[in-house]
């Protein structure tokens, strides 16, 4: 029997993309009648309604639309979990992002060998350059500091398949059951930080993520870039922060606590914008209740040791380059200008 698939497209202000990110997914190696494809719509302000409707009157697979509050991608995706078949999956896909049309049998063949697996991706490539990495998967160092591996490298560094400790949501399936049970992506998460955070609690729950290199995505991001918004260095700062609180052994957070609070306040006097990052600190202290409540949560469903839980974890602390307050690292073909950050609040 083929397995199920439900794609979530989560976006704002994005009609222009859409079309070519939802015929990508019909046009995937995968029988019509087990596509079903979610666009949830973040309130956008341009016609996003509009060619989802008419994408829905021409395609050969099931279109559905959902309008609702602006509330970030995090919140966005779980409306489409809740709706994914429970034995079957859920792909997530961003609405920048166009598949390769092996993309669904490459991750269905990995998922279906491997019953550990919760979620698997593949390389994922610039739109720009299409023979540049924008990651193959994710890293984690020990003070919570995430990035992606293989930004900017040949796709040839993509040449295996191999586990990670997380992966980037651009592209990404997953095994309803076990997504939908461990809560799916935090709520308190608008943006940045979501990925590691599902990943460390599904591996506390002993199930692994997969990279395989068939299952190629495109991301179609400008190739030029500007400083990040303030808004997202802020939900970088309170979500890195929240995610160690939550998925980190106790053990783990005596050490742990007293070092990221002096890397986070160190942060805000070197770097700006400096209330900024100082807010999104302090944010954990006024929230600590509820993050204390989620971390009960998270450690009573944890079936592993930390560190077999965190084997994938990095050694080094530090990513190998800085974003140095820009939206992304620049790569080759992608330009530092005074573009402004292209993310909002969706």
């Amino acid at each position: 029997m083929t397995a199920p698939i439900l794609f979530v497209i989560p976006t704002f202000n994005r009609a222009p993309d859409l079309p070519r990110t939802i015929r990508a997914i019909a046009a995937q190696d995968w029988p019509k009648e087990a596509i079903a494809v979610l666009v949830v719509d973040n309130s956008s302000t341009d016609n996003t309604a509009e060619v989802v409707a008419g994408l829905a009157a021409t395609l050969p697979i099931r279109l559905d639309y959902h309008r609702k509050a602006p509330e970030g991608p995090s919140i966005a995706r779980n409306a489409g979990l809740a709706r994914a078949p429970e034995d079957g999956y859920c792909a997530f896909v961003d609405s920048d992002v166009e598949l390769d049309p092996g993309w669904t049998r490459a991750t269905v063949t990995a998922m279906e060998a491997d019953p550990q697996l919760a979620l698997v991706a593949g390389p994922l490539v610039f739109g720009h350059n299409r023979a540049l990495l924008n990651c193959y998967g994710g890293a984690l160092s020990p003070l919570g500091l995430a990035w992606d591996l293989e930004e900017g490298s040949p796709v040839s560094a993509a040449d295996a398949p191999r586990d990670a400790l997380w992966l980037n949501s651009s592209a990404i399936l997953a095994r309803t059951k076990p997504v939908r049970a461990t809560g799916g992506f935090d709520a308190r998460f608008f943006y940045a930080y979501e990925e590691p955070d599902l990943c460390l609690r599904l591996a506390l729950e002993g199930w692994r993520c997969r990279l395989v290199p068939d299952a190629v995505a495109i991301h179609h991001v400008g190739s030029d870039i500007g400083r990040s918004h303030a808004d997202f260095v802020f939900h970088h700062v309170k979500n890195r922060l929240r995610m160690g609180l939550k998925c980190f052994s106790a053990g783990t957070l005596a050490w742990w606590i007293p070092v990221a609070t002096a890397h986070a306040l160190l942060d805000a006097v070197l770097h700006v914008p400096k209330r900024t990052r100082l807010r999104g600190f302090v944010w954990n202290l006024r929230n600590l209740p509820d993050t204390l409540r989620a971390r009960a949560a998270v450690q009573a469903r944890r079936t592993v040791p930390h560190g077999q839980a965190f084997r994938l974890m990095e050694t080094r602390w530090f990513p190998p380059t800085r974003l140095g307050g820009l939206r992304r690292r620049p790569v080759e073909g992608i330009v530092v200008g005074n573009v402004a950050d292209d993310r909002a609040a969706r």
